[in-house]
């Protein structure tokens, strides 16, 4: 019972383990043979997934509001506003880099 208890408590808060990463976007990467822009922020990446050895986080531009999580690192990276970005925590939608889940652009 206290092993099951444990095992709940770890995977049920495993999306409050989900990197964070603000600053100002610094690259933008896209590649023809993907469906992936990647993109990079000015401050170091604190605690990234295992997965990560690009130090990026990726945009699926074919999932459901992709196309509006890059216009919004596009802006943020044209006018120089900080982003706030929250990691799907997993490399599922590009090789060696972690999903976005969330962007927030700050003044």
């Amino acid at each position: 019972m206290k092993l099951l208890l444990a095992l709940v408590f770890l995977f049920g808060t495993s999306s409050v383990l989900a990197a964070s990463w603000s600053g100002e976007v610094v690259m933008i990467k896209a590649m023809t043979p993907s469906e992936a822009v990647l993109f990079q922020l000015s401050s170091e990446l604190k605690e990234p997934a295992r997965c990560n050895e690009h130090k990026a986080y990726a945009i699926d531009l074919s999932a459901p509001g992709g196309m509006a999580l890059f216009d919004l690192v596009r802006h943020a990276y044209l006018n120089g506003l900080r982003v706030e970005a929250e990691s799907l925590n997993t490399c599922a939608v590009f090789w060696k880099a972690e999903g976005v889940k969330s962007i927030t652009l700050k003044r």
